[in-house]
């Protein structure tokens, strides 16, 4: 019996982890980094829409520091060890105009806390102009990428 595969939409400061097929999706990344990671070993994967580089007092809005201690918490407790993480990073955008570079931190932070965790990173399309739809299909580890301007493709 062929087994179904859930759409799991992740909005701004959401996470997921699920050991069954899953297709997380983060719509209008523009600044905001989509995270999606997989552990083969166990059969994970996860996934996090980050908005913000650092903490803001004046938003509800969650920083790329704890929402990434969160999911990999919630890895460690299906049972993963963080060492077998592969992970895939995509938005970080200018999209607020020249003056504005949060988009730019927001994927320096991301990929220095995965690097000081010692996650492997096995893909980025971080940067640019225009906000992008993430995919992240968990069986086959794929993260489709759909532009503002029409253009799709995979890392």
């Amino acid at each position: 019996m062929k087994q179904q595969v859930k759409i799991k939409m992740l909005n701004i400061n959401e996470m997921d982890v699920s050991d069954q097929p899953v297709v997380f999706t983060c719509y209008g990344l523009g600044s905001c980094i989509g995270l999606f990671m997989s552990d083969r070993t166990k059969g994970l994967s996860g996934g996090v829409h980050i908005p913000l580089p650092h903490n803001s007092a004046q938003s509800d809005w969650k920083d790329a520091t704890y929402l990434i201690d969160e999911l990999l918490h919630a890895f460690q407790a299906w049972g993963s060890d963080l060492n077998t993480l592969r992970a895939k990073v995509t938005g970080g955008a200018q999209v607020y105009g020249s003056h504005c570079s949060i988009g730019a931190e927001n994927a320096e932070v991301v990929l220095k806390q995965l690097i000081d965790r010692k996650v492997y990173i096995a893909a980025t399309d971080v940067g640019g102009t225009i906000s992008r739809t993430a995919r992240y299909y968990s069986q086959s580890g794929e993260l489709e990428i759909s532009t503002s301007e029409q253009t799709k493709y995979s890392i």
